[in-house]
């Protein structure tokens, strides 16, 4: 895996390397922030490492900083910690955050969470599209050639990517249906229609760009936050400690099993956060590395200068497990948050599980909230073991764009021994 050989080039040739011939990589957790700046200071993304996912004209496969402002600028807004902090959310991981993104973006409920398997296959199919994005990135032409072969071939040929192209297909009538609606009642209506509506600047209307720009946000709101769902599960059942002081710390807010708290109020509680936290520092989040050009400024690394138009990029899991920050660092451990706390120290700023600077994820604070409330309810609710599961089936050991176990799906089974109604 690259990652593996990136470390190992950096342990004999030092901090800086070259390993593409028009891209350098840093593993320097202080020098993050200068790569992945703020709006001050002009960053662009490499075209090459976004054609794969084929959203043109989404935010997230801008490729210069006019572009993504002016696209982000109408969707950050319905992301705000304000804009989401009321979203009902119910126990559950396979098609939970499948559901909420669909429900927040689109107003419809996409029913996983009512399948028996929690209808799996759109989640598989997202999952195809990661592992196959190292290929699509040498060949991206295939994702126009998926696009335009009938779905019934699709069906034979791959039923997971059946399944991701019947999706798109989908959201992109439902996205036609907002275009032509002039509905402006209701306060609560879902993202992708007030995106669609007169406000939006008319260059910005058009239905492949919205549709990419909802199917980005689909993509973005489904695997990512699931897996950390996942890990965090694993974690909690796996060490009795620390279900057993997040348990009594939510009595204090949660008197019986059916109280819903807000986010906000479960954000004051220092050992959940520090759970999710950890929760986020453990699951990376991407995995591959997502490179900025800076194409008139040159960068300055020690006694290093990059020049202007460089590729420069540093790997999220480098600064998530760097010892020097997080000691013992692949130890799943929320009282570090505490100690940092009692110290004065911001260990928060070498978060970087959602990006940083002017592209950080628009979506982080849904993330957040989902993470808040279901963590919540889990543990609050439900008396769990561990089934047939260990370290592996969660451990990082395949890049698909985000980290995967040897075995393909992060995947933990619990058996329910005790439902807590009291």
């Amino acid at each position: 895996m690259f990652i593996w050989e990136m470390e190992r080039l950096h342990e004999i040739y030092g901090l800086i390397i070259r390993i593409t011939p028009f891209e350098v990589h840093i593993k320097d957790s202080s020098y993050y922030d200068e790569i992945y700046a703020s709006s001050k200071r002009r960053r662009e993304k490499a075209a090459e490492l976004v054609a794969r996912f084929d959203l043109e004209g989404s935010g997230f496969s801008s490729v210069s900083p006019e572009d993504h402002r002016k696209r982000r600028s109408q969707v950050e807004k319905h992301f705000s910690k304000q804009a989401v902090s009321n979203i009902d959310l119910d126990a559950g991981f396979a098609g939970l955050t499948s559901d909420v993104i669909h429900k927040y973006a689109y107003g419809f409920n996409s029913g996983n969470l009512d399948h028996d398997d929690f209808n799996t296959s759109v989640r598989d199919g997202i999952i195809g599209l990661f592992k196959f994005s190292h290929v699509l990135f040498f060949f991206p032409v295939l994702q126009t050639i998926m696009n335009v072969l009938p779905l019934w071939l699709l069906q034979k040929l791959d039923p997971f990517v059946h399944a991701l192209v019947s999706q798109k297909l989908d959201l992109l009538r439902r996205t036609e249906e907002f275009l032509q609606s002039k509905s402006t009642s209701s306060k609560t209506r879902p993202v992708m229609e007030i995106m669609c509506g007169p406000s939006m600047p008319e260059d910005m209307r058009s239905t492949v760009r919205l549709n990419n720009e909802g199917f980005a946000m689909v993509i973005g709101g489904t695997e990512t936050t699931a897996r950390s769902m996942v890990i965090a599960a694993f974690h909690i059942l796996k060490n009795e400690s620390i279900k057993a002081k997040l348990r009594e710390e939510l009595w204090t807010v949660m008197l019986t099993p059916e109280s819903r708290p807000t986010w906000r109020k479960l954000e004051q509680l220092p050992y959940l956060s520090a759970v999710v936290w950890e929760t986020l520092r453990v699951s990376t989040g991407i995995a591959s590395r997502s490179a900025r050009v800076a194409p008139k400024e040159a960068l300055v690394y020690k006694n290093h200068t990059i020049p202007a138009g460089t590729r420069v990029s540093e790997t999220n899991y480098f600064v998530l497990t760097d010892p020097e920050i997080f000691p013992d660092p692949h130890t799943f451990d929320p009282d570090r948050w505490l100690r940092a706390a009692a110290k004065g120290e911001h260990l928060d700023r070498y978060m970087v599980n959602f990006s940083k600077g002017s592209r950080i994820c628009v979506g982080m604070n849904l993330a957040y909230a989902e993470l808040f409330l279901v963590l919540a309810a889990f543990v609050r609710r439900f008396d769990m073991e561990l089934f047939e599961t260990s370290e592996k089936d969660i451990a990082f050991a395949r890049d698909f764009g985000t980290p995967y176990p040897d075995e393909g799906n992060a995947r933990v089974r619990a058996m329910v021994t005790k439902v807590i109604d009291v």
